[in-house]
């Protein structure tokens, strides 16, 4: 507990000092002294259960909800609750959670075994949720996934290089291919976060975007092949995004529309936004 080297100073400029020391020095009794899990509310029927290894627990914990700057709460706001939500990259749930409230069903997609039985766990406290052990990419087959220290670092093996650590084969779908075995399947959104192969994740579901044209939240780095994508679809992109120089990460993010690679900003998730709500989202980069 005294190693400052582990402390995550960026969040803990953007939380408060104040709350992020007294929230984590919480989350580490637990964690250390009591070893027990946390749980959290997301809202006011649901809660979730914070594995105590677990990295991307120990920030929703000090955060207390939301961790993506807002986009959650534009993300539910137009959903459809007769159709489909997609989470690829699902880790231990908490988007599968959020949303279930709001969508038909949620089928979480998560590969590695560490947070499967943490990410079973919360789906059962509802029972929308299916939980997938899969790992989504633009082809399907079998793949190796490098299991990394922190299971929010793990990723497929995209390079056929091992890295350190070990790995194991990993069955994989597409979007599209999982829509051809769901012929029923309507989908209001997808979200991706799956460690820097998430541009491959949209590549592979291009027919069902066109058809189904979900909204999709992602942590895709706006590049010039994601802009191309985008365009290609008839999507914008927009995200709240904070100045790169880390000096200023405790301001406010602001919600802008990426046209362009950016240069000064650093978003945490985007947005790609379909035609039917391109209105929508000019009016929340108007409001801003």
């Amino acid at each position: 507990m005294n190693n400052l080297s582990l402390i995550n100073w960026s969040l803990a400029s953007e939380v408060g000092y104040t709350k992020f020391f007294y929230r984590y020095f919480i989350r580490q009794f637990y964690k250390r002294i009591l070893q027990q899990d946390n749980i959290i509310q997301l809202n006011k029927e649901i809660s979730i259960n914070l594995p105590r290894t677990s990295r991307f627990g120990t920030e929703l914990f000090v955060k207390n909800g939301y961790v993506d700057w807002g986009s959650e709460e534009y993300f539910i706001r137009y959903l459809d609750k007769q159709k489909s939500f997609l989470d690829i990259g699902a880790n231990i749930g908490y988007y599968s959670l959020l949303l279930s409230p709001y969508c038909h069903k949620v089928y979480a997609f998560e590969p590695d075994p560490r947070s499967l039985n943490a990410l079973k766990e919360n789906a059962r406290k509802v029972d929308n949720i299916t939980v997938i052990q899969e790992a989504v990419y633009s082809e399907a087959g079998e793949m190796q996934f490098d299991i990394t220290r922190l299971p929010e670092l793990s990723r497929l093996n995209t390079k056929s290089k091992a890295v350190p650590g070990d790995c194991i084969n990993v069955k994989v779908n597409t979007l599209d291919g999982f829509a051809n075995q769901h012929p029923d399947l309507r989908v209001t959104a997808i979200k991706t976060d799956v460690e820097g192969a998430d541009i491959e994740v949209l590549l592979g579901g291009k027919n069902l975007i066109e058809r189904e044209q979900p909204l999709i939240l992602s942590e895709a780095f706006p590049d010039n092949r994601l802009l191309e994508y985008a365009k290609q679809l008839n999507y914008l992109i927009f995200a709240f995004v904070k100045p790169k120089d880390k000096s200023k990460y405790h301001l406010k993010p602001k919600f802008i529309q990426i046209t362009g690679y950016p240069k000064d900003v650093l978003p945490k998730m985007i947005f790609l936004v379909p035609k039917r709500l391109h209105q929508e989202f000019f009016k929340i980069t108007n409001k801003s």
